[in-house]
């Protein structure tokens, strides 16, 4: 037993039995009287600044992705209304048709201008290069 008692450290001496060496240095906490104060640093106003930050992005791309899809939705009743509209020729690419309204409530699509129509003009439309169709007026 007093072999013992001798080997062992005072109790401000951080040593590890098992590993026989010193190893204050890699103790998370303090091991002595004059380490400094380990203090737990307040990461709330970052948390809430962060969170704000997130939000505010999120809400922004929602509303970009939001105006993007009402915008297609837009494009594709467009394009709806011309191709379910009487037509006997085929549309070119690139080139601008104008859609009327016949007294019976049923659409056409025509080369001619509403200056030459005297049918209701619903709108001019050039057919794009992804066959859509694109209101110019």
């Amino acid at each position: 037993m007093s072999a013992k008692k001798e080997s062992k450290k005072p109790d401000q001496v951080v040593f590890d039995e098992e590993q026989q060496k010193y190893d204050a240095f890699l103790r998370p906490y303090a091991t002595a009287i004059g380490s400094p104060e380990i203090k737990i640093t307040d990461l709330s106003i970052f948390k809430k600044r962060a969170s704000y930050q997130i939000n505010t992005e999120l809400q922004a791309k929602f509303n970009e992705l939001k105006a993007q899809y009402e915008e297609l939705q837009h494009q594709a009743s467009q394009t709806q209304l011309v191709y379910s509209a009487t037509f006997n020729f085929e549309p070119i690419i690139g080139h601008t048709y104008h859609l009327y309204r016949k007294n019976t409530q049923e659409n056409f699509l025509s080369i001619l201008t509403p200056k030459e129509c005297n049918f209701e003009h619903l709108g001019s439309f050039r057919l794009e290069t992804n066959f859509m169709w694109k209101k110019l007026d």
